[in-house]
């Protein structure tokens, strides 16, 4: 490798750490990665402004193949002219200037173009955002399974108990607790008729919706990294001349708890009172499921 060859990767790797620095601060990072993990993004671009910078000030000296100006890609020994099969004189002198080396199929600057552009055109043009049809795939509009029958006991006193209410007395569920509640027959008879309050994202609904009276409100939630994305979501089913929220608003929709069943399947339904928007967190992941 030769000190212009390190000097781009040098470049490279402070870019690269440059972007992750970026990624960082920006917040772009909160809808990738539990917020849990974004240090370790700030310490990986750290440690690579820090290599790329010391690939930039001490680059390697390129090291010369053979003491002779004369490179004929063979080892002269101790031996007479007369035993070789090749004549020296067929061999060119780039002298001590040549900087290049015959070996490589392609110079760095085409490796450097070919790990900047995409790397560029996806910083450029990503929405940081899953489309509807990506959501889908993450079980958007999928049932809710049926939940174990190991799980412990749980009643309306303890729904009082444990949950806190907003000022007009509807219970503060977690989304992700409606959304399996239907997977529950015990659970069901505690939450049918429930006045509840659910915090989440807009998106059209697609089940039981031929009249197009209904929204979906849904919630992401994450393990660690985008990887592992789930989607959990509620109908929403909206009295005649409702206000109705635009799609993707960050909304708190407050009303009451039912279910039905379409298709065999049970699904939890939420009959609107009353939506109003609300301020979307820094990173959901972390918030209130």
């Amino acid at each position: 490798m030769t000190s212009l060859d390190t000097r781009l990767f040098g470049f490279l790797a402070c870019l690269w750490g440059g972007l992750l620095i970026y990624f960082y601060h920006s917040t772009r990072i909160r809808d990738y990665l539990d917020i849990g993990f974004h240090h370790f993004i700030m310490i990986g671009g750290i440690g690579m402004l820090i290599l790329g910078t010391y690939s930039l000030i001490n680059p390697k000296l390129q090291s010369k193949k053979n003491e002779s100006s004369k490179s004929c890609g063979h080892d002269h020994g101790h031996h007479d002219e007369k035993h070789h099969s090749h004549n020296h004189k067929q061999c060119h002198d780039h002298g001590d200037q040549c900087d290049h080396d015959h070996e490589e199929g392609h110079g760095p600057f085409i490796t450097i173009f070919l790990t900047l552009t995409p790397l560029i055109l996806a910083m450029t043009y990503t929405q940081d955002k899953l489309s509807n049809g990506g959501m889908a795939k993450k079980g958007l509009y999928e049932k809710p399974a049926l939940t174990s029958a190991n799980i412990p006991p749980f009643s309306r006193q303890d729904l009082e108990k444990n949950v806190p209410k907003n000022e007009h007395g509807e219970f503060q569920l977690r989304m992700i607790s409606a959304y399996y509640a239907a997977g529950d027959l015990e659970i069901q008879d505690i939450f049918e008729g429930l006045p509840v309050e659910l915090e989440g994202r807009i998106a059209p609904e697609r089940i039981n919706n031929e009249s197009g009276d209904r929204l979906r409100i849904f919630r992401s939630i994450i393990t660690c990294c985008a990887a592992d994305l789930q989607i959990v979501g509620v109908s929403l089913e909206f009295p005649e001349g409702a206000k109705r929220p635009q799609l993707e608003d960050w909304v708190k929709a407050s009303g009451t708890l039912t279910f039905e069943t379409v298709e065999e399947d049970v699904l939890p339904l939420l009959k609107i009172r009353e939506v109003v928007s609300a301020e979307e967190p820094y990173s959901e992941f972390r918030r209130r499921q």
